[in-house]
């Protein structure tokens, strides 16, 4: 079907020029979008995204409120420098605080049970424990909160328990956001795919030929950022997850993390499981923009849940999805100016929901600090 011309009153109502696109309507491009309107009330900022809600991993992650494990943070302090390491959990942390400020606890369905971190291998366990003072010294750094890991134990599992983690509901996130947008006076353009951004002149061709001009781009498409500014160097990393149907006195109850953070899971309604992660079984097969379903790790999740978490034996997925993450090289996120008019914020390594919105603030500070 051809794209029929545009009428006199479509022309003065859509070919307006913005002070402010938006390019991904996630939650890091939404408080973009949010904070700059906050900012400069008067402004006409545009969010447009390729899908009916957005995609990629703002609402497809598994809910958790958190800035990161021990064995994360031990893995991280082998390969990078401390100070960045504080640097990102204080992030972080500064981001979940902002984000619940932001929309309200009730709002977002947040919770904070703690959570704990299990291991089935006694010398990773005893490695882990020799980090803990080294990882509460992190934390100290990083914000106010005192003692935050500690040793002990989960359904006769070793454990360490991280305090102040919490989780939230993904969907109802982005609702709130998206109607605190809507009353700010922000404007919104789904299934909008973009064929090409021009970074210099702040021009954005659409996919249906329509042509759009911005004072100001953010490109905040996380792990599709590659796609549109293939200067820019993004991994995508793919995560599966499931939720189980109900579960008759679930006995996994509050949040966990494993292995380095590579595996999460937590109950859902009481009583019901998710589960996701795994990625670092085929990291290769998992870098890629396809959503889908990886048998091998899937395979070794239902593995995992009856094997280590020893779920009753008539257990069944109820629910099972994908999400597209985005990774820098050294996990830490980017924020930069591609030209005078065009800024990226990207590469949130799998902590969008501590990051997001943070990054999103930071990114609408900069474009007003550039004026």
């Amino acid at each position: 079907m051809s794209q029929p011309d545009l009428s006199y009153w479509e022309k003065e109502l859509y070919q307006q020029k913005y002070d402010l696109i938006v390019v991904g309507g996630g939650l890091t491009g939404q408080s973009a979008a949010l904070f700059y309107k906050k900012n400069n009330p008067h402004a006409k900022v545009l969010v447009i995204d390729r899908g009916f809600f957005p995609l990629g991993a703002s609402t497809r992650n598994a809910g958790f409120a958190c800035f990161g494990s021990v064995t994360e943070h031990m893995s991280d302090l082998k390969i990078e420098d401390e100070e960045k390491i504080v640097d990102r959990i204080r992030r972080r942390i500064n981001g979940l605080k902002l984000l619940r400020q932001t929309l309200g606890d009730e709002a977002i369905d947040y919770q904070e049970p703690g959570s704990y971190e299990i291991f089935t291998d006694e010398e990773t366990y005893s490695e882990a424990i020799s980090y803990l003072d080294t990882c509460n010294a992190l934390l100290r750094q990083a914000s106010d909160i005192q003692d935050v890991y500690s040793k002990s134990t989960y359904q006769e599992f070793p454990a360490i328990t991280i305090k102040r983690e919490g989780c939230l509901h993904p969907g109802k996130m982005m609702k709130s956001l998206y109607q605190k947008n809507l009353s700010s006076g922000v404007e919104f353009r789904w299934q909008t795919p973009v064929q090409k951004i021009h970074s210099d002149d702040g021009k954005i061709e659409l996919e249906n030929g329509i042509n759009l001009s911005g004072s100001t781009v953010v490109v905040a498409t996380n792990a599709f950022t590659s796609k549109l500014l293939p200067e820019v160097e993004i991994k995508p990393g793919r995560g599966y997850v499931f939720v189980t149907k109900p579960i008759p006195e679930l006995k996994w109850q509050g949040t966990f993390h494993y292995d380095r953070g590579y595996y999460y899971f937590r109950n859902v309604d009481q009583n019901r499981l998710l589960l996701g992660g795994a990625r670092s079984l085929d990291i290769d097969g998992e870098t890629t923009t396809k959503f889908g379903v990886n048998d091998l790790i899937k395979n070794h999740l239902l593995e995992f849940t009856n094997d280590v978490l020893k779920l009753p034996s008539d257990w069944e997925i109820e629910t099972e999805w994908s999400g597209i993450m985005g990774f820098t090289q050294t996990k830490s996120p980017l924020l930069r100016a591609i030209s005078d008019r065009c800024l990226v914020v990207a590469g949130l390594s799998g902590m969008g929901v501590a990051l997001g919105m943070q990054l999103g603030k930071e990114a609408a500070e900069t474009i007003d600090g550039n004026r």
